[in-house]
């Protein structure tokens, strides 16, 4: 009896190892079991797109070189070449903050967020997209319906946080308010400003504190939409371009009659003549002392840029450009009527051709003028035309193939005019 008491377990223990034998196989190369492969972390798109940003965004900031914009479908690309236009030295397309700006879209409840060109719509952005330290960037959020208020902020590359200041300004609960902002870019002093309910302008400090803004009367007209606007010290100024020096006058574009002819001339606005709304412009903004040009006979200028602070840079009625001598003395305030004078051309910097200019732009040293010529963008070619040695345009070569589409320089047309009046 006890054999057949102790026999079970004998008999379970020697299946239980022969099954065992059996599963696990013989040999030490049996009993080594290969490790799983350590998983490979997928890139975080957010990281990677601030990363990316910070990399080149102040690289092309930084080039001494023309930069040239381009535009497609999925957004714009800023490419900043060297002096001849051969080589491209940075790049950056608006397509890296893809996947921030998606992010900043959705967590604002908006449809759209947007970053504007560096080189704006037509080659000069007015107020900055980016901080001038590069550190910033100024965005705005559409909304499904264009009824809907647009939000402003900026994207704090460091840290990856935008700062919707709309959103702050919002006062929610038993008494609601909501503000609709837009046109949202940086001063020359990293201050960031915006225009409020299509009718007055903000700033704002590092910390997001408000300040009302006057927008001056010089180049002012009472149609604000897709409104362009620079700073000059402490106001914003619709000038695209011709702002003096001096800080003090702009050169605006107008027809000027002298005696039976109307011609395309300069109107030399104070741009101290402030308000603080757009509704609270005058029906009869102040006059300007108007300025054309005699050369034999009158001659077009379209004002362009101050090459210093008596030359004006004009282009001509035949796509050719040109330097007219202006005293910044004519500009007054205390012009009463209609008044005009004449100036005369100091130097001929492009002659007359039947080409069609696609784009100008100064060089970023303000010594030489960049123009493209041609029917169209791929067959065009690149120009330089000196500014203080006036001689026949050189040709640069074509404008590069990766820039083409919807192709315009970064036009450099105007300098930061500091606070004090005074060019950095």
């Amino acid at each position: 009896m006890s054999s057949r008491r102790g026999g079970w377990p004998a008999v379970a223990v020697a299946l239980l190892l022969a099954a065992t034998g059996c599963s696990a196989g013989s040999g030490p190369a049996a009993l080594a079991q290969p490790s799983p492969r350590a998983s490979i972390p997928a890139p975080d798109p957010r990281k990677t797109a601030l990363a990316e940003t910070a990399k080149s965004l102040p690289a092309v900031l930084a080039a001494q070189g023309p930069v040239a914009c381009s535009w497609n479908d999925d957004g714009w690309r800023a490419t900043a070449y060297d002096d001849a236009f051969r080589t491209a030295v940075a790049s950056f397309s608006s397509v890296t903050l893809a996947p921030l700006l998606t992010e900043i879209a959705a967590k604002a409840g908006g449809e759209e967020a947007v970053v504007r060109s560096l080189c704006g719509e037509e080659g000069d952005p007015g107020v900055s997209p980016v901080s001038p330290d590069g550190r910033r960037i100024a965005v705005q959020v559409d909304f499904p319906s264009s009824g809907d208020p647009t939000h402003v902020g900026w994207l704090d590359l460091g840290t990856g946080t935008f700062v919707d200041l709309t959103d702050r300004s919002n006062k929610k609960g038993y008494v609601k308010e909501t503000f609709s902002d837009k046109y949202p870019g940086f001063a020359p002093d990293g201050s960031f400003w915006f225009l409020r309910d299509s009718q007055q302008y903000f700033s704002a400090d590092p910390n997001g504190r408000l300040t009302p803004r006057k927008v001056s009367l010089a180049c002012f007209t009472n149609s604000n939409d897709d409104t362009f606007y620079r700073v000059v010290g402490s106001v914003a100024v619709m000038c695209p371009g011709t702002v003096h020096p001096s800080g003090r006058f702009a050169a605006d574009p107008s027809r000027v009659a002298v005696g039976m002819n109307l011609m395309q001339g300069a109107e030399l606005d104070i741009l101290a003549n402030t308000v603080d709304r757009y509704e609270d412009a005058p029906l009869q903004l102040p006059f300007g002392m108007e300025i054309v040009v005699r050369d034999g006979g009158l001659r077009h200028c379209d004002p362009l840029a101050w090459i210093n602070a008596t030359d004006l840079l004009c282009a001509g009625g035949s796509n050719d450009f040109y330097t007219a001598r202006i005293n910044p003395r004519l500009a007054r305030n205390d012009v009463e009527y209609v008044q005009h004078t004449e100036v005369k051309v100091k130097n001929e910097i492009a002659p007359a051709t039947e080409s069609s200019i696609i784009s100008v732009a100064l060089s970023r040293d303000r010594r030489s003028l960049i123009i493209a010529a041609g029917e169209n963008n791929d067959s065009a070619k690149l120009y330089r035309a000196g500014l203080s040695s006036p001689s026949a345009p050189e040709e640069i070569g074509p404008i590069p193939a990766e820039s083409r589409e919807h192709f315009t320089l970064l036009n450099n047309y105007q300098p930061p005019v500091r606070a004090d009046g005074t060019s950095p």
